[in-house]
This record gives structure tokens, C-alpha cells and sequence, in this order.
């Protein structure tokens, strides 16, 4: 039972699987995730005892086959060592507003960030809502539970977190003289000059270059049941894209062919890694070996994302241009995170207006 999306010739739409029934046609994942709900309710008519703990169960069965297993896994931490230890296994139908707020109240105990807090009270009440659409539970208590609000210290340690560490082109040219192996000189150049994230860059295949440009449309993952990673599709839609990389094909294809000299050449193996793909970690302490000789800032390896948004901004390229290569799911992602440089370039904007406005009226 699940709900899958499928491409037609009019675009995306959503089929139900329900058994052996199936239904197709659906517009919208929410129509088709109804329809599914309306299938579920039909073989589990309204019970006498909905226990807690069993709703739980049912809740992450389902859950598994609809999200990724990276973001399941969370889901089961938090339920496994905070919600299950924190509540009773009695019945749904008998759970007063007050033992929700009860419930809230241990969250708030804990040393968890606001953020986190926020996410145990989701999951908590994503329990109820399942029960409400599957098992026609009457009503739902957990609605009255409001998010917790962020203290004036985490306001701050959230404000100092997002002022990022990025590199200058400058700097980036002090680091890379200190990486020696092309394999991962030829990483840091991708990073830096395409703003993919680390497992994006990771995922890559000789097959997803062209000469010009790289195709976007996986990622790599080390939350995964099964081995030390797993290639999964990108969270949205917006990040399956053709990255353009102008001069950097030319060190690109450097590489390529000292690959072959070495080790031969097949389409199918990884950019970076050949029949596996390069380990976070190894890159990582590549990254940290040539910082401490080429004594520039310390920066994580999604900074070098982040340089290059900022280096584009910082060059006057459109927004809409600067979101679309990055892969933002929604513009307002790539405003939010970058507004400073955004406020520092409407300066510079307001300095030329003054500067050519100057003695219009005299």
C-alpha cells in the first residue's frame, strides 16, 4: 500500500496501490493519498481500543514506504527513546488535551534546541493525525499543542550560526596549491566553481558529463539499510538540473584522461572515486591537510556551496539565475540564506543611483 508518482505526456501524476488494487490518475499526491486513506478506512472500520504504542507501529510501517530512510530513521529515534518512554499505552479515544500538554511539558525539560523540540512535538502529533485519517479516531487532543519558542540566547547562537565562513576567490587559490592528488584537487575546483552539494559531487558518473556541463539528478547518501552508502534521488524536483561549468570542463577533462592512463576509463564508474565513490571523510581530511598549510580560515566542505552563492551575489548575478544552480526548492531559500550579501549589493546599488543623480537640480 503506498502512493507513487509517474510521468505521462500531460506531466506528473499519482497512482494508489492498495493491495491488489490499483488506482492511477491522480493529479496531486494529496487526491491520491485521500483515495488511499478511503481504501484503509474501508478495511478498518472505527475499533472498540486504539492502543498508543500499536498506533505507533502502524505509523512507522507506513511511514517507511513514503519518506526516505535517512529521514524514517530519525523519525524512529525520536519515537523509540522520547515518545514511547513518555507516554501511555492506553486507549487513543481516552487521551485527554491535558496528558498532551503533559507530554509537552517533559519535551520542554529536555536540553534539546527549540528546533528539536518543535520536531518531537511533529512526530507526536503526526501519530494522532494517522489515527484521525486511518482508524477514524473521533477526536484529535494533540491540537491543542502550540510550538515552543526559541529563548533569547538560542535567537542569538542562531543568529552568530548564520553568519557562514566562506573563501574569497583568493583564498580558494592560496588552499588549492596545497592539494596535491588531482583526484581531489579536481573535487575541490567542481565544489567551488559549481556550488553541488558534497553528495551530489559524490553521485556523479562519467555518464552525467557532457564536455560542458553536469547533469544533477542523484545524490549519495550513508543513511541507508543496507551497505556504506546508497545513490538516492534528490529530495525535490528542483534539484534534478544541467550545471553549467565553463573553463572548469578544461581541468575536467585533464583529469579525465589522466584517469585513463592510470586505471583505464568506464562511463558508469564515479567521477570522483572510479567503482566507489570517495568518502566523505577522506575529502574532509584533504580538505583540513592543505587548510593547515595553506594557513587560510577553516571552512566545511557546504561552504564551499556557499562561497560560490556568495561569490555570484556578490558579482551582481540574478537571484532567480543564482537559486536555479543551486537547486533551491523556492527562491525564498536562497533569499533567506544569502540576504546579507543581497542587503550589501542594494548598497552598492543606492551608492551609483546617488553618484548619477547628483546636480539634477541645478
Amino acid at each position: 500500500m503506498s502512493v507513487h508518482k509517474y510521468n505521462t505526456a500531460k506531466g506528473d501524476k499519482w497512482y494508489v496501490k492498495y493491495g491488489n488494487h490499483t488506482k492511477r490518475g491522480f493529479k496531486t499526491k494529496s487526491e491520491a493519498k485521500q483515495y488511499e486513506a478511503m481504501l484503509r478506512l474501508q478495511d478498518n472500520p472505527l475499533q472498540e481500543t486504539l492502543y498508543f504504542h500499536a498506533m505507533i507501529d502502524d505509523f512507522l510501517e507506513t511511514t517507511k514506504k513514503e519518506v526516505s530512510y535517512g529521514t524514517w530513521i530519525k523519525k524512529k529515534y525520536v519515537i523509540d527513546k522520547i515518545i514511547l518512554p513518555n507516554t501511555k499505552n492506553k486507549d487513543m479515544k481516552k487521551i485527554t488535551e491535558v496528558e498532551c500538554r503533559n507530554f509537552k511539558d517533559v519535551v520542554n525539560e529536555t536540553k534539546y534546541s527549540t528546533a528539536y523540540k518543535n520536531y518531537i512535538l511533529r512526530q507526536y502529533k503526526s501519530i494522532f493525525r494517522f489515527a484521525t485519517t486511518y482508524y477514524r479516531l473521533p477526536y484529535n487532543p494533540s491540537i491543542v499543542l502550540t510550538t515552543f519558542k526559541d529563548s533569547f540566547e538560542e535567537i542569538a547562537r542562531k543568529r552568530r550560526k548564520k553568519e557562514m565562513s566562506i573563501w574569497t576567490e583568493k583564498e580558494f587559490r592560496q588552499f588549492i596549491k596545497y592539494v596535491d592528488n588531482m583526484e581531489y584537487k579536481t573535487l575541490f575546483i567542481v565544489l567551488f566553481y559549481t556550488g553541488l552539494r558534497l553528495g551530489e559531487a559524490q553521485a556523479l558518473t562519467w555518464k552525467d558529463y557532457n564536455g560542458e556541463s553536469l547533469y544533477v539528478d542523484k545524490s549519495l547518501t550513508k543513511k541507508t539499510e543496507h551497505g556504506l552508502y546508497d545513490i538516492k534521488d534528490p529530495k525535490t524536483a528542483s534539484s534534478i538540473r544541467k550545471v553549467s561549468l565553463g573553463d572548469v570542463s578544461m581541468i575536467l577533462d585533464k583529469y579525465k584522461n589522466e584517469q585513463k592512463k592510470l586505471i583505464g576509463f568506464n562511463e558508469s564508474w564515479f567521477i570522483f572515486g572510479n567503482a566507489k565513490p570517495l568518502a566523505a571523510t577522506s575529502i574532509t581530511r584533504q580538505k583540513d591537510i592543505a587548510i593547515e598549510k595553506a594557513k587560510v580560515k577553516r571552512i566545511t566542505l557546504h561552504e564551499f556551496r556557499h562561497s560560490h552563492a556568495s561569490i555570484l551575489i556578490a558579482s551582481g548575478i540574478d537571484i532567480v539565475a543564482v537559486s536555479r544552480r543551486l537547486g533551491h526548492s523556492d527562491i525564498k531559500m536562497t533569499l533567506n540564506t544569502y540576504a546579507h550579501l543581497l542587503k550589501k549589493n542594494e548598497e552598492k546599488l543606492l551608492q551609483k543611483i546617488n553618484l548619477s543623480s547628483q546636480n539634477l537640480l541645478t
